[in-house]
């Protein structure tokens, strides 16, 4: 069991460098919120995504509401205490590969293909399949319209993969059924994400 004095040690016991978790886990759960951090989304978006991911029957997830981005930085300070938020008015790093429609340099050769270029073709896919989303439980915090249309906003202007984690956690947070048809979708587009087996699965017992 993590014994940690508060949500930052706790944070710091799983992903910092004493942590279990090893640089590459850090290094893409520190990209995924500085691409939050970073993107146009308001804080209310911010945690309306937030609350999609507390499916924790203990409700231990901490409240972020009217400090979303500071909290994000915050997190971002622990788990990589060397890297700091770039100015949004400003272009992005190199390390921070353009993910949002519209962003980035199109790619002819389908053999050399970033990852970020097939997230982008991906996005009207996950817009779709975030129009599935049925909030069946009212602990999630954020209304059926207010998640799909942050879901849609995260595809477009943010990262459709990570869009697409954050719908499967509403599934789960939302106990939403999902029939044989959209589980077999979203495993088809998981598989284009390039996931192994055991992404889409975790919301298999929710299939009716």
């Amino acid at each position: 069991m993590l014994h940690a004095e508060d949500q930052w040690d706790h944070i710091a016991q799983r992903y910092g460098h004493a942590g279990p978790h090893g640089t590459r886990d850090r290094l893409l759960l520190s990209d995924d919120v500085r691409r939050l951090v970073e993107s146009p989304l308001t804080g209310a978006e911010l945690n309306a995504l937030w609350r999609l991911t507390d499916s924790n029957a203990l409700h231990g997830s901490p409240d972020i509401s009217g400090q979303e981005r500071d909290w994000l930085v915050r997190v971002l300070s622990v788990v990589t205490p060397n890297v700091e938020p770039h100015d949004p008015s400003e272009a992005p790093p190199a390390v921070t590969e353009p993910c949002a429609l519209g962003t980035g340099t199109p790619e002819t050769a389908p053999r050399t293909r970033m990852p970020t270029y097939e997230h982008r073709m991906l996005a009207s896919d996950v817009k779709d399949l975030s129009d599935r989303l049925n909030l069946r439980q009212e602990a999630v915090g954020a209304t059926l319209p207010e998640a799909r249309d942050v879901l849609a906003r995260c595809a477009e202007e943010v990262c459709s993969e990570m869009a697409f984690r954050f719908l499967l956690h509403g599934f789960e947070a939302s106990r939403s059924f999902v029939s044989r048809d959209l589980y077999g979708r979203l495993e088809r587009v998981g598989e284009r994400f390039g996931y192994g087996p055991h992404v889409v699965d975790r919301i298999q017992y929710l299939v009716e």
